[in-house]
């Protein structure tokens, strides 16, 4: 059985990470597990996560994983959170932190929270977590190297600093003004990996071996019943690749290169929307048209918005009119999505948009490896708009967005943000041909 470990701080120069069934992956942030594609049978430690500049990975996520049969573990971090927080419910609990976690001798996200470095430095922790100071102070105490008043002083006062600044300097200082620095300063050595250690290090290198062994068993498949949310379509289709290749474009962003490079896809889109009204919405009356609902809405109020343009409000027939709105406001039954999956008419040509939407976005990449200062998500929505407006050759953006599947002019520059600069190259192109 491969063990999938996402570990940073914790794990940092850990021999356990090159042990024979340990792949071992960066701390887990949202959509990390949809990119694995991981199949039932193999197993997933989570130690680390990122939870301030990326999304942290969500409860939805690890039970997605379970419904498909893949045994999820925690430990030592936010593992051990989220172990917590899911027992019961999927997701098996290793170690010491996870234990407190269970008994409420710890409770906040900040517990385990600490700051590191990234890959370059091999994601080296520079700030202390609070459950590695009680760890130790426990420990201390056992030893009676310790007095327990004081060992409880101690950790409510490593509590007042920020764990974004919990360092040694930072915790001697706080603990000089409190009359504490001798006691805070035995702490502090302790927690070197040649004198007591890091708990979350012990927890989880204990965690790997624990699993390699075959000691700890998963919670049986079958036991929890996971619904099948929109969001958990939606991030399953935003963050799966496309191809086998992990790094290559993800099922949403060939659907995207769809979307925004086809100049068919508008029709394309038309006939899906009409292919599944019945069986999305089988008590939609389609054969009458207009349909009731419609008639209650007037033409003014549909320009107002934005679902038709002026010029369509007066010169479309009942009918044509009806269609227009239909394909323009469809959703599925979830009322959030109107694509949950790469569309099955997509697939002749699926080979071809992948190999493009690759091609594509990696114009942003070189363009970033170029200018270390750009990143498409600075770019202004006004750029996008008006560089998408160009490719498309409309005056019409918030209606020509709802005409290629895209929900609303966010879902459109969410999407279109990755391939500015390809959208930017071929509108100069078409230019210089003119």
């Amino acid at each position: 059985m491969t063990i999938h470990v996402f570990a940073g701080p914790s794990l940092a120069d850990s021999p356990v990470l090159d042990l024979d069934g340990v792949c071992p992956h960066p701390p887990i942030a949202h959509g990390d597990v949809y990119r694995l594609r991981l199949d039932a049978g193999e197993a997933v430690l989570i130690v680390d996560g990122v939870y301030q500049h990326t999304a942290p990975v969500r409860h939805k996520e690890i039970l997605d994983l379970y419904a498909e049969g893949v045994a999820v573990y925690g430990t030592a971090s936010l593992g051990a959170l989220r172990a917590s927080e899911l027992h019961g419910y999927g997701m098996t609990g290793l170690g010491t932190v996870f234990g407190w976690y269970q008994d409420g001798r710890v409770f906040s996200d900040a517990d385990v929270a600490l700051t590191h470095g990234d890959a370059d430095v091999d994601y080296r922790a520079f700030t202390h977590a609070i459950v590695s100071i009680l760890s130790v102070a426990d420990r201390l105490v056992a030893a009676g190297r310790l007095d327990p008043d004081l060992a409880s002083r101690i950790v409510e006062l490593a509590r007042t600093v920020h764990f974004s600044t919990r360092t040694n300097r930072a915790l001697l200082a706080a603990a000089d003004d409190a009359g504490l620095i001798g006691t805070m300063r035995l702490i502090v050595d302790e927690l070197r990996p040649d004198r007591l250690g890091d708990i979350k290090r012990i927890d989880a290198e204990a965690a790997v071996r624990t699993l390699l062994d075959g000691g700890t068993p998963a919670q049986p498949a079958g036991e929890v019943v996971v619904p099948v949310t929109s969001y958990r379509r939606e991030w399953r289709l935003q963050h799966t690749p496309a191809t086998d290749d992990p790094h290559g474009p993800t099922e949403r962003q060939v659907l995207a290169y769809a979307q925004l490079f086809l100049p068919d896809f508008p029709d394309r889109h038309e006939a899906h929307v009409l292919a599944n009204l019945r069986p999305e919405y089988p008590q939609l009356a389609l054969d009458d048209f207009p349909p009731p609902w419609l008639a209650g809405l007037s033409p003014d109020e549909l320009v107002s918005r934005r679902i038709l343009t002026t010029g369509e409000a007066a010169t479309l027939d009942d009918r044509s009119r009806a269609i227009r709105v239909l394909v323009r406001t469809f959703r599925r039954r979830s009322g959030r999505l109107v694509y949950e999956e790469l569309p099955a008419e997509l697939s002749a040509d699926l080979p071809e948009l992948i190999r493009q939407s690759t091609r594509l976005l990696g114009l942003t990449e070189r363009a970033m490896r170029v200018n270390p200062k750009f990143h498409p998500g600075d770019v202004p929505a006004g750029s996008i708009d008006a560089m998408f407006a160009a490719l498309w050759r409309t005056e019409e953006l918030p209606t020509q967005v709802l005409d290629r599947g895209f929900r609303s002019l966010g879902d459109f520059r969410d999407q279109a943000r990755p391939y500015f600069m390809a959208a930017r190259a071929v509108v100069a192109m078409n230019d210089a041909q003119m």
